[in-house]
This record gives structure tokens, C-alpha cells and sequence, in this order.
């Protein structure tokens, strides 16, 4: 069980990841293992994967150590060392700590910094696209929460959408929803009107289609709702992220990314456009 400090435990930001990611790729370049690094830092090597994966914020005297065995120019070392300071700065998450996980923490940070977006919900309106009335009545499914939790969940999805929709330069942003999504009713017949009438409209922004039930089954239909994050900076590779009643996780391999683009191009091509499929 989670303690009320874990509870409340700053998630990882972008800025940290991005540290983490920078520092594997100057100790592969070095051609050090995790166990080199961790003996000059006289730490366990797992906190040196921690500080690779993200989980672990690696604090400037740890960044100079590190710069010092990997050989990393002292520029490259400046440059990382702001890029942890700048990660203790507030983020967007840090208003709704207590009710966004790490998890969703990070994805919400990745979210505000990614130029490109594809993701799909095969049963729901993908939580980027929902009206306040269609999200709240989702909201009132979860057990266990009072009103006020619900509030503050509801605020915190209103912001992420807020942020990503307002980016500049504007995010690449393609959705494809399964039919259920639109048949499915959630709230009632009024707030499935209102949230139609709502993806029409976002589809003026970005691009929302809907994969029908006569494109029959995918393999991935019964797999789960993912996103997948590109950023614009190369030394920040892309991320997907996948959702299920039971856990989330991320995954940032080449051979899962290569795989989860291959699905999302699998059903974008069998799905048509929102305004297409309403009309």
C-alpha cells in the first residue's frame, strides 16, 4: 500500500527523464556499465538506473561525477546540470498532486511538451477529447472517491487539455476512437450529443476518426488504450503509453515503438473522419 508520502511524491517531470536519457547515452558512448558508474559515485547501482530511467533525479554533483568518468565535454555537462535545476521548477501536475498518480503525472508533463501524438481508445472518448459533463459522468464511475476528489480529477483533465491544445508550435495530434465511443451512453443522451458536437468541432484542430464496426476485428481491439509521444528535441525519444482497468505503463524500446506505430497505422487507415462518419 502506497504511504501518505509516496501519496504525495513529486512525479518525474520531462526535464528529469530527459537527464536520465542524456546521461545512458554519454556512459554507453563510454562504453561504462551501471556498475562503473555506480562505484564512482559510491552508490548501489540501482540508483544509477533510477537516474537513467527517470525515477531518480540526478543532482548536480552527481551530473559533474558522471561527467568527469564518461568523458562528457564541460559545455554538455553545464547543459545537463540546468536541465536538472529545471526540473524541480512546478509543473503542471504540481496543483493536483494529490490526485494524479506518478504515472499520469508524467504523462501529463510528456503531453505538454510532445510535437506529435497518436493515440486510441476503442471503447471511450479519448480523455483529451472530453466535454467537462462527458468526463465528470466517467469520473462517477470510479469507486470509492468523493465529489471533491472527483472535482479536482476533472480540473486536472480540463488543464491537460487546455495545455496541449494551446502549444506552440501546435502538436501533430491524429485520435482514432472505436465506434463503442460514440455509442456507448455515457451520462445521458443530451451529453453524448453535446461530446459528438464536440469532437466535430475539435476536428477543425486536429485529426479524429472513428473506426467503425463493419471494419470488423483488429488483433489490437481487445489490447487497451495507448498514446504514443514524440518530442521535438532529438534527444528525447518517443514513449508510449498504455492504460488498462488493472495498471499503465510506458515502453520506449525501438521494437515497441516500431510495433505500437505499425498498429496505430493499421487502424487509422481502416477508420474515416469524425465529421464522415457522423454526418
Amino acid at each position: 500500500m502506497a504511504t501518505e508520502a509516496s501519496k504525495h511524491e513529486r512525479p518525474p517531470s520531462l526535464a528529469q527523464r530527459r537527464v536520465g536519457q542524456r546521461l545512458k547515452t554519454w556512459r554507453e558512448r563510454a562504453r561504462k556499465t551501471q556498475e562503473d558508474a555506480a562505484a564512482a559515485l559510491l552508490v548501489h547501482h540501482t540508483k544509477i538506473y533510477r537516474i537513467e530511467s527517470g525515477r531518480t533525479l540526478a543532482k548536480p554533483g552527481d551530473i559533474r561525477e558522471l561527467s568527469r568518468i564518461y568523458a562528457i565535454p564541460d559545455v554538455q555537462t553545464e547543459e545537463l546540470i540546468h536541465l536538472s535545476r529545471s526540473a524541480l521548477k512546478p509543473g503542471i501536475v504540481d496543483s493536483y498532486r494529490d490526485v494524479a498518480s506518478g504515472d499520469l503525472g508524467l504523462l501529463a508533463d510528456l503531453e505538454a511538451a510532445c510535437s506529435r501524438m497518436r493515440a486510441w481508445d476503442g471503447d471511450l472518448v479519448h480523455g483529451l477529447l472530453q466535454t467537462p459533463a462527458y468526463a465528470l459522468a466517467i469520473l462517477g464511475t470510479l469507486r470509492d472517491q468523493s465529489d471533491e476528489v472527483r472535482r479536482k480529477r476533472l480540473n486536472f483533465r480540463l488543464e491537460r487539455q487546455r495545455v496541449l491544445m494551446s502549444s506552440e508550435p501546435a502538436c501533430d495530434i491524429r485520435i482514432v476512437l472505436g465506434e463503442s465511443a460514440l455509442r456507448y451512453v455515457v451520462g445521458s443522451e443530451d451529453v453524448m450529443r453535446d461530446q459528438i458536437d464536440h469532437l466535430v468541432d475539435l476536428s477543425n484542430q486536429i485529426d479524429i476518426r472513428i473506426r467503425p464496426f463493419s471494419a470488423g476485428p483488429h488483433p489490437w481491439i481487445a489490447g487497451g488504450v495507448f498514446t504514443m509521444l514524440e518530442f521535438p528535441d532529438a534527444a528525447d525519444p518517443a514513449v508510449v503509453y498504455t492504460e488498462s482497468h488493472l495498471d499503465s505503463r510506458y515502453m520506449e524500446t525501438a521494437r515497441e515503438l516500431a510495433e505500437y506505430r505499425k498498429i496505430f497505422g493499421e487502424l487509422y487507415v481502416t477508420s474515416v473522419p469524425v465529421k464522415e462518419f457522423v454526418r
